[in-house]
């Protein structure tokens, strides 16, 4: 499992002790300039054997991608069986068995796992935020994450369907058979197969805490605010201008979930109460006391038969919608890019009429001929004050 983090201190910990039990063998850990404890937090794992621990230098968008590319190379080397790619606040979260167990079990024809999310509300208190947030939202729409196989050629812009590929020199799209009226010769199978495959199977979701707390949370936005991610339109302005008024408190409050509001939202169908993660994180052991790890804790969900394959079947259905939003939207900003490059194209050939015209060619002549007709005015009106005839014609301008 790679980590990237930053100012993690709340909740490092909690994560390797919840993944350890899910069956992750090793965490890759990069550090983007954490100024907490979290590096203290994280010594004695990595003087355990449980954690590789590298520097990510340059800001967030490079660790995201940069860094997260080289930490998908060094599990490769490192020889994993998959690559994990997780957010110090999310927590993966399989339906069936284990992580490590549930991954075991996709065939191996198959490189890529998407994995929807869903998100915890945040909630007014004190206590230990896994035992505070227990209300997310009822469905797994938010974007999913991909898991994958090792490869050495990995290239990850974030880890979303449509941010990761194999770097072969060129686009994955290359390997496509065109249309007949576009091939000189036969062509009936690809130039090129695709080495990582969609697994068409959803048995994993991933449980997102972002707000925990007052102090991370102004953390938070601070680090959006430096990255510019903040002004794109009047919600984020909105946030980024409190925060520097000194009044992100405010906005804190308003994303605080009271209990009429919760009972609300659930009755709407919008909110469901999941203890699950609470339960399952309470009987998970301390991963330093032994060298393998403990085991995972029992089925805390003790789900029946029937509400598992509920479960799986709604995860199943969350899971194509985040898909379908995504090729959706896709074929939006393709058909947007279409019209902008259709609108400069509209913008150059007016500009070529323009510059062809008959007024564009005399334009720097005009410019001359109203100067001139300034300083003639400019003489006439200081002979008239001088009592003087206007200059004639032969005089000049």
């Amino acid at each position: 499992m790679t980590i990237l983090v930053r100012d993690a201190e709340d909740l490092i910990e909690t994560n390797l002790r919840y993944h350890r039990a899910q069956g992750v063998d090793l965490f890759l850990i990069g550090d983007n300039g954490s100024t907490d404890r979290t590096l203290e937090i994280l010594e004695p794992y990595r003087e355990a054997g449980l954690v590789e621990l590298d520097r990510i230098e340059g800001d967030a968008r490079q660790a995201w991608s940069e860094g997260r590319t080289m930490l998908a190379r060094k599990a490769y080397e490192m020889g994993a069986d998959w690559v994990v790619h997780d957010d110090h606040d999310e927590f993966w979260w399989p339906m069936t068995g284990t992580l490590k167990e549930a991954l075991a079990a996709i065939p191996e024809r198959f490189g890529l796992v998407s994995a929807p999310r869903t998100e915890f509300v945040a909630r007014p208190g004190e206590e230990f935020w896994p035992e505070r947030l227990t209300v997310r939202e009822a469905r797994f729409r938010r974007p999913p994450k991909i898991i994958h196989r090792p490869h050495p050629q990995v290239r990850i812009r974030q880890p979303h369907p449509v941010d990761i590929w194999i770097d072969q020199g060129g686009s994955p799209r290359d390997g496509l058979v065109g249309r007949p009226v576009r091939r000189a010769r036969e062509a009936h199978s690809e130039a090129s197969e695709l080495e990582l495959l969609l697994s068409p199977t959803f048995s994993i979701g991933v449980l997102h805490f972002p707000v925990r707390s007052l102090k991370q949370y102004t953390r938070l936005v601070g680090l959006a605010v430096a990255n510019g991610d903040l002004g794109r339109d009047e919600e984020t302005r909105r946030v980024r201008d409190a925060y520097q008024a000194g009044r992100l408190e405010e906005i804190y409050r308003e994303m605080l979930f009271s209990d009429d509001e919760i009972d609300d939202a659930v009755e709407a169908g919008r909110l469901t109460e999941d203890t699950g993660f609470r339960d399952y994180l309470r009987a998970c052991g301390d991963p330093l006391t032994a060298a393998d790890g403990p085991g995972p804790p029992a089925d805390v969900l003790a789900w029946s038969q029937e509400r598992r394959e509920r479960e799986l079947a709604e995860l199943q259905a969350d899971g194509m919608y985040t898909l379908s939003r995504y090729l959706q939207t896709i074929a939006y900003r393709r058909l947007s890019d279409r019209e902008l490059r259709a609108e400069a194209r509209d913008a150059v050939q007016r500009l070529e009429r323009i510059e062809s015209s008959w007024w564009w060619r005399m334009r720097p002549r005009t410019h001359v001929l109203a100067r001139r007709l300034r300083r003639t005015r400019s003489r006439l009106g200081r002979a008239r004050g001088n009592g003087l005839p206007p200059a004639g014609p032969e005089d000049g301008p």
